[in-house]
């Protein structure tokens, strides 16, 4: 990694962590501007390295994941009990933003695994839906204010998600006039062939490549599927005893079982065992949170 690229994420990232911890104390419009600044911020350094480093355009769903980490860090943090947490997890939210500044740079530039890269960045993002879940359960505000901001968050966080999944291949684009047979069709080719995906022509050492991505049509509408889902779980949960981090991982249960069956239904890869799995993991999850915040004591 070229050490004029590490530098501009390092001082990208110092500028953040120091705005976020000035927001310590900090409330109402004041702590909105703030964080209004420090959302462009974190786009403007994302856009310079996209474009400065990687040498390509930075692409809209690229800066879903940094402004919530930054959301996430302005929300939770205040609500550590001690400033020794508080410096600690300044710490941490700095090393999960260069992490995600970097891995952005990284699969532009071909220097990780998509694969790898895909990984990293949607497990970041589940760490941060249920920060902010967990931020936003906490305040205990009106039922039509934190499902309204559950629902936006879950919305930008899943489009982010879906869109993570592309699938390079060799381009065997038939000639004009003649039709493939679907029998000799790769996976991709026939996704690409489906109407779901958008391709993008890219030109490798190995030849001619295709790029497949999720259609923006689809992603949407998934992750609007995704948002409301996690809406409506939040109005019933607002009526339990749970505090933010129950709450929040409750919320993350269901954001985690939606967004994971809408990801191979995308694909159309979805089938009864992928439906089970998921629905198997999300649904202990879901008992042991409910067990625990209803019972007398609670953890």
């Amino acid at each position: 990694m070229p050490v004029r690229t590490v530098e501009k994420i390092v001082v990208v990232v110092a500028v953040v962590v120091l705005g976020v911890a000035l927001s310590l104390g900090v409330t109402g419009l004041p702590l909105a501007g703030l964080a209004t600044a420090l959302v462009f911020t974190v786009s403007a350094g994302l856009d310079l390295v996209m474009r400065g480093e990687a040498r390509t355009r930075s692409q809209p769903e690229q800066f879903v994941l940094p402004t919530a980490v930054v959301l996430g860090a302005l929300l939770f943090l205040p609500l550590l009990p001690t400033g020794a947490l508080f410096v600690v997890g300044l710490g941490a939210f700095a090393c999960v933003l260069f992490v995600v500044l970097w891995t952005e740079w990284a699969m532009a530039r071909g220097a990780i695994g998509r694969e790898r890269g895909e990984t990293t960045l949607a497990l970041i993002g589940y760490v941060t839906a249920f920060i902010l879940y967990g931020a936003i359960y906490q305040m205990r505000a009106r039922s039509l204010i934190s499902a309204s901001a559950i629902v936006a968050i879950s919305f930008l966080l899943a489009a982010r998600h879906l869109r993570l999944t592309e699938v390079a291949f060799p381009d065997r684009t038939p000639d004009p006039g003649s039709a493939p047979d679907p029998a000799s069709l790769s996976v991709p080719e026939r996704l690409r062939l489906s109407g779901r995906f958008t391709t993008t022509p890219e030109v490798t050492p190995s030849g001619r490549h295709l790029t497949l991505a999720p259609s923006w049509r689809r992603t949407l509408m998934y992750a609007g599927v995704t948002g409301v889902g996690v809406g409506e779980v939040t109005w019933a949960l607002n009526y339990w005893p749970l505090n933010g981090l129950q709450g929040g991982a409750f919320l993350l249960a269901v954001y985690y079982f939606t967004t994971g069956i809408l990801t191979y239904a995308l694909h159309t890869r979805l089938t009864k065992r992928v439906t089970l799995e998921y629905g198997f993991i999300a649904l202990v999850g879901l008992v042991v949170l409910a067990v625990v915040g209803l019972s007398p004591r609670g953890l």
